[in-house]
């Protein structure tokens, strides 16, 4: 694999580890450019992927790294064999472009066997301490929720994102709803503040005595909350512990 966005002086932004299909470690990137492009050709693209032998990997600009103000996106440029997001174990095709979070993995087909087992050459997303992301809000906790925070409306069933004055509501299904539900009610109990969710009680929530349920269906639900709150830039007011559930960030009671 070759890069030419690695190495760089330290500045704002975001870095890159890339691995390849058998989870070798090809290269540390730091994403010191508002664009960088990732593709199989190493002289038209920041990031070549190599090698790829079953040519998976479109020659040119495959998918790219955009930087929007104080956030960072994947863009999938119009790739045959598509372009993928793992987080909380959760496996996702991009569909245009998605915000990233700190610890997110860009996927990228690199190999498919007749057997239908996929390998991906994997780029495992890390904003920096540095990063504008972290610098652009400097709030205590309580001024954050204050400021940015979601209110759920059980009587009517509404999600509503909260930003200063402003307020939108969120579009969800009927499951969502209840993991939603269940996770207001536990950060109410302690007072407002962002309770621990384990996976355990989040599904019992959702599918009560339901059987076949399992943790990674939990995780896609997860996924598409997040989904409908990227357009806003507000993914990250659903968080996640690993191996132990999840947060929610509520309103407090006067907000």
């Amino acid at each position: 694999m070759e890069s030419r966005s690695a190495p760089i002086a330290p500045g704002p932004g975001a870095e890159l580890a890339v691995f390849g299909p058998e989870r070798q470690k090809l290269a540390d990137v730091r994403l010191s450019q508002d664009r960088v492009t990732v593709g199989r050709l190493p002289d038209a693209n920041d990031i070549a992927l190599q090698p790829d032998a079953e040519r998976l990997v479109t020659r040119v600009a495959h998918c790219a790294f955009e930087r929007d103000g104080g956030r960072w996106f994947v863009v999938d440029g119009g790739s045959v064999n598509g372009t993928f997001l793992r987080r909380d174990d959760a496996l996702e095709r991009v569909t245009g472009r998605a915000a990233l979070q700190d610890g997110d993995v860009v996927c990228v087909l690199a190999s498919l066997a007749e057997s239908g087992e996929r390998k991906y050459f994997e780029l495992a997303f890390h904003a920096t301490g540095d990063s504008q992301a972290t610098r652009a809000v400097a709030l205590s906790p309580a001024k954050e929720r204050r400021a940015e925070c979601l209110r759920y409306d059980a009587a009517e069933a509404r999600l509503v994102l909260v930003r200063g004055s402003e307020t939108h509501e969120i579009q969800i299904r009927a499951q969502a709803h209840r993991l939603v539900r269940h996770m207001a009610e536990r950060n109410a109990s302690i007072g407002g503040a962002p309770a621990l969710c384990t996976h355990e009680e989040l599904m019992q929530a959702v599918w009560a005595d339901e059987p076949m349920h399992t943790r990674t269906e939990l995780a896609k639900l997860v996924w598409e909350l997040r989904r409908q709150l990227e357009p806003f830039a507000a993914g990250h007011l659903v968080e996640n512990e690993r191996r132990r559930g999840y947060r929610i960030r509520t309103c407090s009671a006067d907000a």
